[in-house]
């Protein structure tokens, strides 16, 4: 229970890998703030929560708004007494050719993937300095330094706050808030899996991906939950401004040249 006492803030963590972080963090004591653009999901998330003896509430917000970034951010300090731990995990995303991306798709990538990390942390400064121990972690993606085609505004969003993520640890490492980053790769979620039901051979792309990867699986949420709460942890406590891959050894290997 390395958290009892503390206070966790997750946005976008009606589902996915922001629930899956909400979940675990509760689980090692710490009373959570579960934010979602969809309220239902939120609360049942907040209300799972209470069923095992901890302490949550669900709360809708969307975190590219300034003012709902800056009332998420007042709600969980006035309902919890606290605010120790920030976890950016709201995200959208999209598949989509540079001349097939409309200038609305473009803004909305950015605002929620990038300002939506940029505004809560801004707003959460004060609570989070309050001990000197103050704790934020961004969840980026690979796609911040290696990419595919059609993920322009995805990539551009996600590199963003990995220079977000530097920025702030500088600004913010003064008055004891540690800030890093977590790059994810494939991880199996209700958006990855949306995205499967739209290929052909499921199984078989499924069962490709694995394969490319060192591990011979793909992630689940609760791989990088597990390091959300350590990194949020004591025994991270040097650690800040990095950003950590967690992608089974997806990514270190470059594809070999064909040979006929």
């Amino acid at each position: 229970m390395r958290f009892r006492g503390k206070v966790c803030l997750v946005t976008g963590a009606g589902r996915g890998i922001g629930r899956e972080i909400a979940l675990r963090m509760a689980s090692e004591g710490a009373a959570v703030a579960v934010d979602d653009i969809d309220l239902e999901t939120a609360k049942e998330v907040a209300q799972r929560i209470c069923d095992e003896g901890g302490n949550a509430f669900g709360i809708q917000a969307d975190v590219s708004r300034d003012a709902d970034a800056s009332r998420l951010v007042e709600e969980t300090y006035s309902r919890l007494g606290r605010l120790d731990i920030l976890v950016n995990n709201a995200g959208v995303d999209l598949v989509a050719a540079p001349k097939d991306t409309g200038v609305d798709e473009w803004q909305r990538m950015l605002a929620v993937d990038l300002s939506g990390a940029f505004l809560c942390a801004k707003y959460s400064e004060e609570h989070l300095a309050r001990d000197r121990s103050g704790v934020i972690v961004n969840i980026s993606s690979i796609h911040a330094s290696a990419t595919l085609p059609g993920r322009a505004a995805y990539a551009s969003a996600k590199a963003g706050l990995t220079g977000l993520t530097r920025a702030l640890a500088l600004d913010l490492g003064p008055r004891g808030i540690r800030v890093n980053a977590i790059l994810p790769g494939y991880i199996r979620t209700e958006m990855w899996s949306l995205w499967l039901d739209s290929v052909p051979d499921r199984d078989g792309l499924v069962k490709r991906i694995a394969d490319q990867h060192p591990l011979r699986r793909i992630g689940t949420p609760g791989d990088i939950a597990g390091v959300v709460a350590f990194l949020a942890s004591e025994d991270a406590a040097f650690i800040s401004g990095a950003m950590l891959v967690v992608d089974g050894g997806f990514t270190v290997m470059f594809q070999p040249p064909p040979m006929s």
